[in-house]
């Protein structure tokens, strides 16, 4: 073998070992790129479920608030009524002292 032909010999050979490289590169870094998508797509399944939790959570804070508001109202409108009543109590014993203090 001549020189030459050592030194074609010797590029084809490197020439091969970076092809086979360069494949076993591509299927590498293909599962990593599958690894990572699937890592990414778990981390936003997480955080939507994270939000609608919050998001149920927050419901029933609002039901709960709506229904204390209820109460209350109820309540103000007994008040309103007691206060109604007390007044016309209030109102005929004045028109009771007035009489006796004109007698």
């Amino acid at each position: 073998m001549t020189s030459v032909e050592i030194i074609a010999l010797v590029i084809s050979i490197i020439g091969a070992v970076s092809a086979i490289c360069a494949i076993v590169a591509f299927f590498i870094n293909r599962g990593k790129d599958k690894y990572e998508r699937g890592d990414a797509d778990g981390s936003m399944r997480g955080d939507i479920k994270y939000m609608r939790n919050s998001v149920d959570d927050m419901r029933l804070d609002v039901k709960e608030v709506a229904r204390k508001q209820d109460a209350l109202g109820e309540r103000l409108i007994r008040v309103e009524e007691s206060t109604k009543s007390a007044h016309k109590r209030i109102d005929t014993i004045e028109k009771e002292i007035h009489r006796k203090e004109d007698n």
